[in-house]
């Protein structure tokens, strides 16, 4: 039976039975199945299209977010740059920092770059598109999270630029003109220090924040460009040593107040060094002066001749000793201010000054000061030349020295000051000329604008570490500060590193020091537990190139200082009192003297010839013999905390001396070796230094060794580089080899 529906569409015979008989013709498709395809096709087109568009949509909106923070990232930033253009320039007349148009600026750019950081910031936080991406893509957070960071530190350095601009409107009124001279109105007050104070303490939580803020900063994902990115670096690099230096600063604030007389005047000695006759801090003090400063203003200064106190009748010096620790070897009668400075210490040696001051002259002081001819070269370059009328004299700093040493020195310079400068009882006839000189100088730089002082100031601070500018002050706590950031030039008594201070003193009674050069040849060599066997060969070059004030024979008591356990092991080149030959002995030989050829001479010229009177030698002007030569003759140490060896050199007119000296310094702590090798003030000395490890210890200390050839402008530390172990057993050339 065949049964025909319509409805169906379909022949009616089942599925599987069509299968199993004959194929049947299939029937055309509905209008209505075309038509309810077509609408399920639409549907399904239409949400793509509608997640399509809705993916643009979200896109286009987090790339104008983007570019929106990215452009006000970089308005802040540049606006932060805009302040160092504003003080371009500035560094070479420091006094532009205080400029007020330049200040008022600059706050001005503060102001918009924490404005801009702080819209970044809000963005950051409070943008859905953001907050989206950084749920549904966490490949994005690190760039984000170093975005908010960023902007973070650019609020933190804003709110310092707009502190610190703050501060200096308030006190750039009191440093305009010239800041030292004398004025009712002080330059420094109690308030500035306390409002200094508390700039600096709400400063130092924002740099702690922006060092602790940098740790999450990948500065490569910031949405900058690469200039301002690389200045940034530079920026982050800087700050530990800025938060350091602002440390340093709040700590001495409290010494500024003593220091600058703000609580009361306070008095200071000032001695000036020669150092062509020098002694332990640098030179001869045949010069002194009481410079008064209250409120940071400094009251008219001259210098005067000690000899005018020392070297008259019923001196307050006649008959005295040299203090104890100095006495054995100490060879001039009469002990005064001019040879106070017998330390390399020198707070040991301003405290023996300010108690003898007080002795001679009748003045307590409140700290010393000394200075060398580097410093006031320091100062002429920044003040420029000084014009010394009635001599028609320029000085600067390249003449200085050479300008000096004619008038102190030269019998037609002396001659030309008694004619020049009639009458003068502040100082004796051959140093008319010098105290001139250093009240010009000191009147120029007290009138000097602020630019000026603040450079001076900058080129002090460095002086200090040379040791061209010594300062001693009697309050403890303002000592200790100094001793705490290296500037109190003391003798190092560290026991955590070996150490090497050679000093020398000139005691010919000449000024042939300028003609001497040192030059130190140090050879350590290290053991497999850390121990140092030093081998030093000290080498006094002296040619006589000018006219010499005094005897030509240079006598020069020389003490290196090493650390405390160190054990001496042998020595040569020191003179021992015991004649060889000249004077009343024998001829010295023409070619030579001592057989390691320890004294290289000009032909026939081995002789020492007369030197001054001493306490062990009154008639020291007859013609003395060349002596023996040995070890060191003083191991008593005059420092506490360091090992000495001692004892006197002695170098005839154009000669080379030559001492060797050979020591062992125990293993000292668990670190790497190291070797601090210090400078004596007023002199620059040749180091020749080599540190090796003893053959087959380069493995074991880790270390091929160090070799140091230059000349010494301050304190220098040596620690021999790494080495990654091998089976090696020599890994340098032994000395000599």
């Amino acid at each position: 039976m065949t049964v025909t529906s319509s409805e169906e569409g379909s022949t009616g015979i089942p599925e599987a039975e069509a299968t199993d008989n004959q194929a049947q013709p299939r029937r055309p498709r509905s209008k209505r199945y075309y038509l309810v395809s077509r609408i399920l096709l639409g549907i399904l087109l239409f949400g793509i299209l509608v997640s399509v568009g809705a993916g643009i949509g979200f896109g286009l909106s987090a790339y104008t977010i983007y570019t929106g923070l990215r452009s006000q990232a970089e308005s802040g930033v540049q606006h932060l740059l805009n302040v160092k253009t504003i003080f371009t320039g500035v560094s070479a007349h420091p006094g532009g920092f205080l400029d007020s148009g330049k200040l008022l600026s600059s706050q001005r750019e503060f102001i918009a770059a924490r404005t801009d950081f702080q819209q970044v910031q809000y963005k950051l936080d409070h943008t859905a598109v953001i907050q989206t991406v950084t749920n549904s893509f966490r490949q994005y957070l690190t760039q984000v999270r170093a975005a908010r960071a960023v902007s973070q530190v650019g609020i933190d350095v804003a709110n310092i630029g707009q502190q610190l601009t703050t501060i200096a409107l308030i006190l750039a009124p009191s440093f305009r003109g010239p800041l030292l001279t004398s004025n009712s109105k002080p330059l420094i007050t109690q308030n500035m220090l306390d409002l200094v104070g508390a700039t600096i303490n709400s400063i130092l939580p924002l740099l702690s924040d922006i060092q602790s803020q940098t740790r999450t900063i990948s500065i490569n994902s910031l949405p900058v460009r690469a200039q301002q990115r690389d200045q940034l670096v530079q920026l982050l690099q800087a700050l530990p040593q800025a938060q350091s230096d602002l440390v340093q600063v709040l700590e001495l604030l409290g010494a500024a107040n003593w220091m600058l007389g703000v609580d009361q005047p306070r008095t200071y000695l000032v001695q000036t060094l020669d150092r062509a006759e020098l002694r332990p801090t640098g030179g001869f003090t045949g010069q002194y002066g009481e410079l008064h400063v209250q409120g940071g203003r400094v009251a008219p200064f001259t210098l005067r001749d000690i000899s005018l106190v020392e070297y008259i009748n019923n001196s307050p010096t006649a008959g005295q000793l040299a203090p104890p620790p100095y006495r054995s070897w100490w060879p001039f009668a009469n002990w005064g201010l001019r040879d106070s400075n017998v330390s390399a210490d020198f707070p040991t040696s301003a405290q023996i000054a300010m108690a003898q001051y007080e002795l001679e002259v009748g003045h307590p002081v409140d700290g010393v000061i000394v200075i060398t001819p580097f410093l006031i070269e320091h100062v002429l370059q920044i003040i420029g030349p000084v014009y010394v009328p009635g001599y028609k004299e320029t000085i600067t700093a390249q003449n200085l020295e050479d300008r000096l040493h004619y008038y102190q020195l030269n019998n037609s310079g002396i001659a030309n000051q008694i004619a020049q400068s009639p009458g003068v009882t502040s100082t004796s006839d051959r140093k008319r000329f010098t105290g001139l000189l250093a009240q010009l100088l000191l009147n120029k730089i007290r009138q000097a604008p602020s630019s000026e002082i603040l450079a001076m100031a900058r080129v002090m601070l460095h002086d200090l570490k040379t040791r061209d500018l010594q300062v001693y002050f009697s309050n403890p706590q303002v000592e200790d500060l100094l001793m705490k950031y290296n500037y109190a030039s003391q003798v190092d008594r560290s026991t955590t590193h070996d150490g090497l201070f050679v000093v020398q003193a000139n005691l010919s009674a000449s000024k042939a020091s300028q003609y001497v050069q040192t030059i130190m040849h140090d050879t350590v060599t290290l053991d497999a537990n850390g121990g140092a066997t030093h081998v030093l060969q000290l080498r006094l070059v002296y040619n006589q190139i000018g006219p010499v004030y005094g005897y030509d024979t240079y006598r020069d008591y020389v003490r290196i200082y090493v650390p405390p356990d160190s054990k001496f092991l042998w020595g040569d080149g020191f003179d021992t009192g015991v004649p060889l030959c000249g004077g009343r002995y024998q001829q010295c030989s023409p070619t030579g003297v001592y057989p390691q050829d320890e004294l290289l001479c000009p032909a026939g010229q081995f002789q020492p010839g007369a030197s001054a009177p001493s306490i062990t030698d009154p008639d020291g002007g007859h013609w003395h013999p060349l002596d023996t030569i040995g070890p060191p003759t003083n191991f008593a140490s005059d420092e506490t905390g360091r090992a000495m060896f001692g004892g006197w050199v002695v170098v005839p007119k154009n000669c080379t001396m030559t001492v060797t000296l050979s020591w062992y310094v125990p293993p000292i702590g668990q670190a790497p070796y190291t070797l601090l090798v210090q400078r004596q003030a007023g002199t620059l000395p040749e180091l020749d230094l080599t540190i090796l490890p003893t053959p087959g210890d380069c493995t074991a200390l880790k270390t091929a060794g160090l070799h140091f050839d230059s000349i010494m402008g301050q304190d220098m530390s040596f620690t021999p580089a790494g080495l990654k172990p091998t089976a090696q057993t020599a890994c340098y050339p032994q000395p000599g080899t």
